[in-house]
This record gives structure tokens, sequence and C-alpha cells, in this order.
């Protein structure tokens, strides 16, 4: 199920609305290439995206949280660290038993969980803490 980028999504800082669309974009790379059945192709390459990729865009965000006094920081700080244990470890799969089913299966559900959830509601509540202190 490809998850399409709507302004429901935004949290009005353009730098971030923009990575956020990046990671859409790769996780709908993912989705059309299982239904190509490439599936067990595309997915190495998106664990690696994501490792790098997050490290990036989470240090962004916790930056612009930091700098502004969001007060609850540490809880999404941690939310972005449970993450990134959570690439590791598909990162652990890939190398230990390869691109199996199940991997690709928790893979992409976990992705558009977050981008779900995460960035629709937790991400976006810094948006609007953010927006509030720059008025």
């Amino acid at each position: 199920m490809a998850v399409e980028w709507n302004s429901k999504y935004e949290i009005g800082f353009e730098r971030i609305d923009r990575q956020h669309q990046e990671l859409f974009r790769r996780f709908n790379d993912l989705i059309e290439a299982c239904k190509c059945c490439r599936g067990r192709d595309k997915i190495a390459e998106l664990v690696e995206f994501l490792d790098e990729y997050v490290i990036y865009h989470f240090s962004a965000e916790e930056a612009l949280m930091a700098g502004q006094g969001y007060p609850q920081f540490e809880e999404h700080r941690r939310q972005h660290q449970e993450f990134v244990e959570k690439i590791r470890g598909w990162r652990r799969h890939l190398e230990e038993e390869g691109a199996t089913l199940d991997l690709i299966v928790d893979t992409s559900e976990s992705v558009l969980r977050w981008l779900i959830t995460h960035i629709r509601r937790v991400d976006v509540e810094v948006g609007a803490f953010l927006a509030s202190r720059q008025a």
C-alpha cells in the first residue's frame, strides 16, 4: 500500500518536510518493487538508505527541537532511537539471513506505521509548537 504525501504530513518547516517526502518516496519505491516481485532486490537498498538517512534527518529534527526548547524533546528523541535500533536489526537480518520475506514484511509494516503515526501525529505536533514559537 503506497502512501501519498499530502499536506496532513507537513510540519511547516520546508527542510524537514522535504526530508519526510524523501522517506515517503523511498517507501513507495519498495512497495512498487514488491508489486513487481522485486521486493528482495529493493529491501537492501531501502535498509541502507534508512540506516544513513534517518541519522541525518533525526539530527536535523532534534536540533530544531532542542534549539526551540521543545518540551517533549526527550520522548521524541527516544522514539527516534528506537527506530534507529529497528533499522540496525534489519541490517543484521540482511547480513545474517539475506532479503527474506519476513524482513520485507516487517520493514514495510514498520516504515508504514512510522510514516503514518510518527510523522502525522508526533512530528506535526512539533511543527505546531515551533510555529507557535515563531509567532
